[in-house]
């Protein structure tokens, strides 16, 4: 629990549980530390009932969920995640950024295609066909190394997203 940015107390749990029943969470062996200036101050008990100002979603695992939300309860999830601090902040940002940058990607693709396999040799098309695999393929690679970069470091989701598509977009 903070006041004015500042930890006053900590709870830990090994299990909780919320018993929708009565609205009510079920700590069980619960450990409360209040930070006191000199000392800090430890309440233990074996269960404890408790009412939380969060709510049950909060305490579930949030990495993946960005994925499945669509545009405007992406834009109001990132927001929510920037005012708790979360550190996949990058992460959702990437994925707000793909939803518009992948219908550019397919539509690069497509036209690199029709490029490929447009050209007449004598060979057959399997040149072709190796040829337009590697470049799918490159552009694949990049996609991910620049996906990973921008999740994984200060760099901006928004270049990592769009990178692939410019330097695909000018061949």
């Amino acid at each position: 629990h903070f006041e004015n940015d500042k930890m006053t107390y900590k709870i830990s749990a090994n299990t909780i549980k919320y018993d929708e029943k009565d609205s009510i969470y079920k700590l069980i062996n619960y450990t409360k530390r209040r930070i006191g200036e000199g000392d800090d101050i430890l309440e233990i008990s074996r269960r404890k009932d408790t009412i939380f100002s969060f709510d049950l979603e909060d305490l579930t695992p949030v990495i993946y969920i960005a994925e499945t939300l669509p545009y405007g309860e992406l834009n109001k999830f990132i927001k929510k995640e920037e005012q708790r601090g979360s550190s996949y902040i990058n992460r959702y940002k990437l994925v707000k950024y793909r939803k518009w940058s992948l219908p550019v990607s397919v539509f690069i693709l497509t036209i690199i295609a029709v490029a490929v396999s447009s050209i007449k040799r004598r060979g057959g098309m399997g040149v072709n066909l190796a040829f337009g695999i590697c470049i799918a393929m490159v552009f694949v690679f990049f996609d991910k190394i620049f996906g990973v970069l921008a999740s994984q470091s200060d760099f901006s989701p928004l270049v990592a997203v769009w990178f692939p598509n410019a330097i695909f977009g000018v061949l």
